[in-house]
């Protein structure tokens, strides 16, 4: 048996049409509101009559006027129908917010020179970006996906390479005016900007190359946001990923030394988009065919 507080004795419609009339005026214009006709509505009116077993309006030829009782029903009715539309609106905005986390780096220096074209191509994604270097448990946290810096060898998450994550040794123009750079060695003669989070990396290309990382005596040791900065500013010489210095390798601002350097072909530390099969919503699956569109061929 059906309880008169259950949802399924609801005439929803019904109900519906008489918040509408009440916040409209008329019949018509709520008919206009519901995209429904005119006898749809008054049909509506008096079923809800019929349902309830009482009177809800005083009728004058084809004029309909609430009683009290009706009007604060209706007032509830249209308080509770707008609260019941701003949740199901936040619902459909949940599902186009994308959380992504990436390393600060990459963030700043790879992704948001392109982000204008995404944002400008899909208004409709509320993208979300957070910038650290922590491994975040993708299936468990608010993150829908992560670009990470590593070996691709995460449990539990898909990844897709994106980028080769070899490294170049570049300085400003102005850096190397005074000096001939013929060898890893000649490089302990210049300053030095040191990423604090690749420390070790840069200490066994030091040592691979026969110098001895001691020799340098002038090293500033910066975070990985501001290295490349450091060195378009002229700072000193930089131990960078590539694929970051490439524009100002192209534009003259940055030189590379050691191109035929083979030391980075080792390395097998790339760029990988991740993600939880649990996070695969279409938000995603739109920013995973953009990042992918903007990948060299």
């Amino acid at each position: 048996m059906i309880k008169r507080n259950d949802i399924a004795w609801l005439p929803l419609n019904s109900l519906r049409a008489l918040a509408a009339v009440h916040e409209t005026g008329s019949v018509g214009a709520a008919a206009d509101m519901l995209k429904v006709t005119h006898g749809a509505v008054s049909q509506h009116l008096r079923g809800l009559e019929d349902r309830l077993q009482r009177k809800l309006f005083t009728r004058s030829g084809n004029r309909l006027a609430m009683l009290p009782d009706t009007a604060d029903l209706a007032d509830n009715l249209l308080r509770n129908f707008r609260a019941i539309a701003g949740d199901v609106d936040q619902l459909r905005r949940d599902e186009n917010i994308l959380n992504i986390t990436v390393t600060p780096h990459f963030a700043q220096h790879w992704l948001l020179p392109r982000l204008g074209e995404f944002l400008q191509l899909h208004p409709e994604i509320d993208l979300r970006i957070n910038t650290d270097a922590t491994v975040h448990d993708l299936a468990r946290d608010d993150f829908d996906a992560a670009v990470r810096h590593g070996d691709g060898n995460w449990p539990g998450v898909n990844c897709e390479r994106l980028l080769e994550g070899w490294d170049a040794v570049v300085a400003a123009p102005s850096v190397l005016e005074s000096v001939s750079i013929q060898t890893p060695l000649d490089l302990t003669k210049l300053p030095w900007i040191l990423d604090e989070d690749r420390d070790v990396e840069m200490s066994n290309w030091f040592d691979d190359h026969g110098v001895a990382h001691q020799a340098h005596t002038r090293i500033t040791r910066l975070p990985s946001a501001l290295t490349l900065v450091a060195a378009l500013d002229g700072h000193g010489v930089a131990w960078l990923p590539h694929v970051y210095a490439v524009p100002y390798l192209a534009s003259g601002r940055l030189v590379q030394l050691f191109r035929d350097d083979r030391w980075p072909v080792q390395n097998t530390r790339h760029y990988y988009l991740c993600w939880a099969d649990n996070k695969n919503r279409p938000a995603f699956r739109t920013f995973r065919q953009w990042i992918r569109r903007q990948l060299p061929d």
